[in-house]
């Protein structure tokens, strides 16, 4: 699980990078955006991020304290990035065109990051994980509703980088997002040892061999 959770937070962080030069090279909210192969990249390396975050959603299911609340966000942040895989698939090739993608694709990300904020609550994670998830949970809200304003000026007052200025705090969490899983797997082996402190080295034994 280690070795997935830093690939998806490195692929994630490339792609979040691809992405804001995107928008700054095609300015897709002026009347002639301009042709780049960015968007495309970023399209293809969101496959590969949260593909890899799959085993991790898996693996700290299994390997945190057994609980009801586990349980249920695991199962929330596993379908999660099923769906965002499935999506943009469907999208790059072509079978699902992007206005239809984007909100799909947008509430998965949005069930991956309270995923990533809830199982972060756990006290077998380390402070700065448990600080990291905190700021997600918060943050997904503050940043829905951010975009909503802007989405709503552009509307109403034909401001066409409204919307663009609404999103500032949800590329902060996009951001936030791909580091957290590079700090999960930074910080699985002090999870191990907290999860064999509290339930004893068979458990936890057998729960960090699952989820290598």
């Amino acid at each position: 699980m280690r070795w997935w959770a830093l690939a998806s937070g490195v692929v994630g962080l490339v792609a979040d990078l691809l992405l804001v030069a995107f928008y700054a090279v095609a300015q897709p909210w002026t009347d002639t955006p301009h042709e780049t192969w960015l968007g495309t990249a970023n399209d293809y390396l969101v496959i590969f991020q949260f593909a890899a975050l799959l085993p991790v959603a898996v693996g700290l299911g299994r390997l945190l304290p057994p609980a009801r609340r586990v349980r249920v966000w695991t199962a929330i942040g596993t379908l999660a990035c099923v769906a965002v895989v499935v999506l943009q698939v469907l999208l790059v090739t072509g079978v699902l065109p992007f206005d239809v993608q984007v909100g799909l694709v947008a509430a998965g990300s949005v069930a991956s990051m309270l995923w990533a904020g809830a199982i972060s609550d756990s006290p077998a994670n380390p402070p700065p994980v448990r600080r990291l998830g905190r700021i997600l949970l918060a943050g997904v809200p503050v940043a829905m509703l951010a975009f909503l304003a802007g989405a709503i000026v552009t509307a109403a007052a034909g401001v066409d980088w409204a919307w663009v200025a609404g999103g500032a705090v949800g590329t902060v969490l996009w951001f936030l997002f791909p580091l957290w899983a590079v700090l999960i797997g930074l910080t699985q082996p002090v999870v191990q040892q907290a999860v064999r402190s509290m339930h004893g080295p068979d458990r936890a034994g057998g729960a960090g061999r699952a989820v290598r």
